[in-house]
């Protein structure tokens, strides 16, 4: 799987089809389900509702099953959380790809529905959130099989000691995502929760972004209409 420069990501957190099909067909490049964070519930529908946009899914937590279930109905690749380490990167990238490259078991339910090529590995996208796993950011993005990485600012943020909203007014935090992109050739992306963010984004040299999830962007919407509306 390749996250091509430049590639936006719709970000989807409700488990809803309609809404996932409203993002996929916005003219964004990939959409990912968040399993982790969002509210789901059955994957398969979802993933239908993505029509011929690629889909990731950000796993819940880094073991074979959540990730296989991933890939067997249909997604393009997942998006791992919390990894701290290239030996847990390792893991992760196993579970996306068969014998005798990963550890992934053989029952490739819809992607043989598809048409698709079922012997194909998951794409493997390696979050990178907390201290540790920058400290071992060289050895993480140099384990065979992982294809992207991906920057949870916030939790990075917290992790080094700062607040939740990721400051990209603090030059200590700016040179961190700026070591993070530099240290290896891989995609590199980020979650950017707000679009006016982007330019800076791309500027720390992120190679990849998503747009705000769907759910903050109806909140918006809203607000905004119901202030409109009060006059």
């Amino acid at each position: 799987m390749e996250i091509g420069a430049g590639a936006i990501v719709g970000w989807c957190a409700v488990g809803a089809a309609a809404t996932v099909e409203m993002v996929a067909r916005s003219g964004v490049d990939l959409v990912c389900l968040d399993a982790q964070h969002g509210v789901l519930g059955d994957l398969l529908p979802l993933l239908q509702a993505c029509g011929e946009t690629p889909a990731l899914v950000r796993v819940s937590h880094n073991a074979p099953q959540p990730i296989a279930q991933a890939l067997d109905r249909g997604a393009a690749g997942v998006i791992v959380p919390l990894v701290d380490s290239a030996t847990e990167a390792a893991a992760a990238a196993a579970a996306c790809a068969y014998p005798p490259a990963g550890t992934r078991s053989f029952g490739p339910s819809r992607v043989g529905w598809t048409g698709r090529d079922v012997l194909a590995p998951g794409g493997c996208v390696i979050m990178i959130e907390t201290m540790a796993a920058v400290a071992d950011l060289d050895a993480i993005a140099a384990v065979p099989g992982v294809d992207a990485l991906f920057v949870g600012p916030s939790d990075l943020s917290l992790s080094s000691g700062r607040g939740a909203v990721p400051p990209l007014d603090d030059p200590g935090y700016r040179d961190l995502l700026r070591g993070i992109t530099g240290a290896t050739d891989l995609p590199v992306g980020v979650f950017c929760g707000d679009p006016e963010w982007a330019p800076r984004y791309r500027e720390l040299g992120f190679t990849w972004l998503t747009v705000p999830a769907e759910a903050t962007l109806l909140q918006q919407a809203l607000r905004a209409a119901v202030r409109r509306s009060r006059g």
